[in-house]
């Protein structure tokens, strides 16, 4: 089993600031927060599944998450997204 040196990682790299993230992965994570699978977020957006995976990736590493439900608490705690 790898492990990891503590300087890998995405929470080595995140930024965690409610201007990291852009205005597509916040409607991005609100469409993941509303507990949406990435098909039905591509479909609300009007973007290929693809393009969500590739966003979620940048939110991950932007936020240090390692999930999606990990991605929502963090946005919320950072202010980047709402609870409402």
């Amino acid at each position: 089993m790898a492990t990891l040196h503590p300087d890998q990682g995405p929470s080595r790299q995140a930024v965690k600031s409610a201007s990291a993230l852009t205005p597509r992965e916040r409607q991005v994570l609100n469409g993941i927060k509303e507990g949406n699978s990435n098909r039905m977020v591509a479909r609300l957006l009007g973007i290929s599944e693809r393009t969500v995976k590739v966003h979620l990736h940048s939110i991950f590493i932007k936020l240090g998450a390692a999930s999606r439900t990990e991605a929502v608490i963090e946005a919320i705690r950072n202010g980047c997204i709402s609870l409402h």
